[in-house]
């Protein structure tokens, strides 16, 4: 159940609209430029003082903005805005002693072309914020007080190699003209980031080593010396040692992660504790230096060479400081586990973790034990930070009708001491009518247990249960996840909320694949993208159909990337919809696996290439342009151009596929724009364009 405590702030948040007889609207485009949400926080060492990152959208420059704000975690004050609201900041971290908070921000300096993107505020007298001489990356503080270790790129020491140089003047001519690209290296490309340098070469991609310099200032010191990246640097508690995580194999482009845990003196001596094939990250040293916990996983290599009918299982290891001695700490709680935090005398290690639709931070016995939830409640935190002594946390907490705010809690007793410090959205979420859904589980086809949300339309409350709803129905919106290794829950949504303004049922579903349930369920597609899964979904449309006044004539189907996969693969395996919108969803898996950036997932999930038997057989058996024959659905097919990670020639063939059968399609290309991370501008369009499609097959109302 939700926390009480929650409840009642909840209510209280909306009491001045009640109070005042203000009637509720539905959720509008604009106010998606309204809203506003908490990121980061980051929790004094002494948990008196939150410093967390506000974020809002500026309609008019077309993008978000986040400044840092500060909180009194007792709640006595307002907070207040830490940087200035002129430039971008994130990131926040507090030094040991809390004398000084280190942020990210690019800000130019007079007199100096170089826009530092690392500052610092003393926390313990008023001024403007500053850098700190040496620092070139982003800061890991000793626990001493006496060091900052940092991470940078080193390339490699004497110049470059030259190509040859044209042999005529003819060549040159030609050479100098040539405006393309030009690579003999497999990986060439990546969502998000364009086309890249060649990763086998140290100069075109320089390794990021380890560096520490005094706290104040000064030289920087390198520690590490290696030709691939030293990543995740931790301390130990006595600021002599740091461990880190580093890939041997990093520039071998046939070879998928599997970094390996270091260790490295402040004097320079390495000692390497894994080779194991195994991936490991987020390494953290107990408080008595005797030992290390890391999250760590089977590499993805193992299991593809030895043909695993499932992933690896993510789990917290321990390992003895000199690697001789390891033990996994996890091994029988079946959830992922976050990134991990000790307590301060080493009896037990804290990390969040997702739960069906919620994500809760857990504690573990460090020798060994089950698991326990610290938090409770439907709904999703993030963001934890904890005090030194770690007898408070603060985080950041959203649920399906509230886009967020920052709570501060004592570890020992959550439920009961637990205050929210932050009331943002106040007058906005008073004025709205969001509605807030039922948690609905129902059998799939095989007797599987499946989660899912009903949300109803805004304004109207029918019976749950009544699917009669006196008489009168309303359509419905299946809405289906990314991944599919991901999951719904209760988080905000703004696309479905807007669904729900526009008078439809929405239906939110972690089918099999999805995360918080388990490794057998994670893995449940494996090798059959399609099949349980799409029992799943439709098992949850019968339920809906079931127990709500919803018109079976009037069902939509929508999702993105792969969900967008799976509403493409509906649309061909059913006729009950009346409309579809595709967003990046694949269709072809051979062709996608040469023209994708990560070619991982059809090699391992689909047991193999395309020039294999078993992998094309897979491939072909799940792909759903091979069963478009018949497709009748409406479908919009929404894409963006620069999309890496599910190439737009993916939505072109379905479209043309559509097309070709004289069935209603629509496609919008969004330039400039990769598998995520839209602009403001072009992720409301894409919102509008689909509430467009719903109202014109689904004969939805209109949103103002």
């Amino acid at each position: 159940m939700r926390p009480v405590l929650v409840a009642a702030l909840a209510a209280s948040c909306l009491a001045p609209a009640q109070a005042s007889g203000q009637a509720r609207r539905p959720l509008s485009y604009d106010d998606f430029y309204r809203i506003e949400s908490p990121g980061q926080v980051a929790l004094s060492p002494d948990g008196s003082r939150v410093v967390f990152v506000r974020t809002t959208t500026l309609e008019q420059e077309n993008r978000s903005h986040s400044e840092l704000w500060m909180a009194d975690a007792a709640g006595r004050e307002a907070p207040f805005r830490l940087t200035s609201p002129s430039t971008e900041a994130s990131g926040p971290r507090w030094s040991p002693d809390g004398r000084l908070l280190a942020f990210t921000s690019r800000r130019a300096v007079a007199g100096d072309e170089d826009r530092g993107t690392t500052w610092f505020l003393r926390m313990d007298a008023p001024g403007e914020a500053f850098r700190i001489p040496g620092l070139a990356g982003t800061p890991v503080f000793d626990p001493t007080n006496r060091w900052i270790a940092f991470t940078r790129a080193v390339p490699p020491s004497g110049p470059p190699p030259r190509a040859a140089p044209p042999a005529t003047e003819v060549e040159r001519k030609i050479v100098e003209r040539f405006d393309g690209r030009a690579f003999d290296w497999m990986g060439y490309r990546y969502d998000g980031r364009g086309y890249l340098p060649d990763p086998r070469d140290p100069q075109s991609t320089p390794p990021e080593q380890i560096f520490v310099l005094p706290r104040d200032g000064g030289e920087a010191r390198q520690l590490t010396s290696l030709d691939i990246d030293a990543r995740s640097p931790a301390w130990r508690a006595d600021g002599g040692a740091l461990a880190f995580v580093a890939d041997t194999h990093e520039r071998d482009e046939h070879s998928y992660e599997r970094s390996d845990l270091w260790v490295v003196t402040l004097e320079g001596a390495l000692t390497r504790l894994t080779d194991d094939e195994y991936d490991y990250a987020s390494p953290a040293w107990s408080p008595d230096g005797r030992w290390i916990v890391a999250r760590g996983n089977t590499g993805l290599d193992v299991v593809i060479r030895e043909r695993w009918d499932h992933g690896a299982p993510v789990d917290l290891w321990i390992f003895s400081a000199d690697g001789s001695q390891r033990r996994n700490l996890t091994q029988e709680f079946d959830l992922i586990p976050g990134e991990p935090t000790w307590s301060p005398d080493g009896r037990s290690v804290w990390f969040t973790a997702q739960a069906g639709g919620a994500t809760h931070v857990y504690r573990i016995p460090a020798a060994g034990g089950p698991a326990e939830p610290v938090t409770a409640g439907e709904r999703r935190l993030g963001g934890v930070s904890f005090s030194r002594d770690l007898s408070t946390m603060v985080y950041a907490a959203q649920t399906p009708a509230d886009p967020g705010n920052v709570y501060v809690a004592r570890t020992a007793d959550v439920r009961r001491t637990e205050r929210r410090i932050t009331d943002l959205n106040r007058e906005l979420l008073a004025s709205l009518d969001l509605p807030t859904p039922d948690r609905v589980v129902f059998p799939s086809a095989d007797g599987t247990e499946v989660e899912g949300w009903v949300l109803p339309p805004a304004g109207e409350r029918p019976a749950l249960g009544d699917p009669s709803g006196a008489g009168r129905k309303w359509p419905l919106i299946l809405n289906i996840h990314g991944g599919p290794h991901g999951a719904y829950g209760n988080e905000f949504s703004f696309e479905r909320q807007l669904q729900a303004a526009a008078g439809h049922y929405v239906l939110y579903t972690n089918p099999r694949g999805s995360t918080g349930y388990g490794e057998e369920f994670l893995w449940g597609t494996w090798g059959s993208w399609g099949d349980e899964d799409y029992d799943d979904v439709m098992a949850g449309v019968d339920h809906v159909l079931a127990h709500y006044p919803v018109d079976a004539e009037r069902l939509g189907v929508t999702g993105y990337s792969y969900g967008g996969y799976m509403t493409d693969w509906i649309i061909t395996q059913t006729r009950r919809f009346a409309a579809a919108v595709a967003g990046a969803g694949i269709s072809n898996w051979m062709s996608d696996y040469g023209t994708a950036d990560i070619p991982r997932t059809k090699e391992s999930e689909f047991f193999g290439t395309p020039w294999e038997e078993e992998g094309l057989k897979n491939l072909l058996a799940s792909s759903p342009i091979v069963f478009a024959k018949g497709v009748t659905t409406p479908t919009l097919f929404v894409h963006g151009e620069f999309d890496h990670r599910v190439p737009i020639e993916e939505a072109e063939q379905m479209y043309t596929a559509l097309q070709k059968q004289g069935v209603p399609a629509r496609m919008i290309r969004y330039p400039e724009s990769y598998h995520g991370g839209w602009t403001p501008w072009r992720t409301l369009h894409r919102y509008w364009a689909s509430m467009q499609w719903w109202d014109r097959w689904l004969k939805s109302r209109p949103v103002s």
